[in-house]
């Protein structure tokens, strides 16, 4: 099999179905593309004739665009861009938890072990500020990103804009 010919797994794999999918679309659409080699139990087809009659079909998923990359500034003013972002919340902990991860180039500098972050802009949130972040940076599979999880206690979390009541907590060292 060459590069320009794909299997019915390999179609399957383009429209984001199984294998089985692909075997019935074969059976009951007259116009499937016609075998160009392979063998008749596992046959294989031209590249170009299975994308056009994807698309003909409808059967071609558009992929997801990325996030919008996220910005955070940090305690002093540095400013870190996070790709393809991700901001989510544990319930499960007795207060909650939330974390921030995102790819950042190899040569962002960011305190470590805790940060305090000034602002926060990720997509579809308000912007928010938290004191004492954890910081976790690993190495990603790529010469030139690494990736980010930025973690804290929602607790400390405070959005941009809104004033905390007088009554509000204080943090504590303990809580630190």
């Amino acid at each position: 099999m060459s590069h320009s010919e794909v299997n019915m797994a390999q179609i399957g794999r383009l429209a984001g179905v199984g294998r089985a999918a692909v075997v019935n679309w074969r059976r009951h659409h007259a116009d499937f593309p016609q075998p160009v080699g392979g063998t008749e139990t596992s046959p294989t087809f031209r590249l170009t004739d299975a994308e056009s009659w994807l698309r003909a079909h409808d059967k071609v998923r558009d992929p997801e665009p990325p996030p919008e990359p996220a910005t955070v500034t940090i305690a002093g003013g540095a400013t870190v861009t996070l790709l393809s972002p991700d901001l989510t919340t544990n319930t499960l902990w007795r207060d909650g938890f939330e974390q921030l991860g995102g790819f950042i180039t190899v040569n962002a500098e960011l305190p470590w072990p805790t940060v305090d972050i000034e602002r926060a802009d990720v997509a579809g949130h308000a912007p928010f500020a938290v004191q004492r972040a954890d910081v976790d940076i690993s190495y990603a599979a790529s010469p030139t990103l690494r990736y980010l999880k930025l973690s804290w206690p929602v607790r400390r979390r405070q959005e941009l804009g809104a004033t905390a009541p007088a009554d509000a907590p204080r943090t504590t060292e303990t809580d630190r």
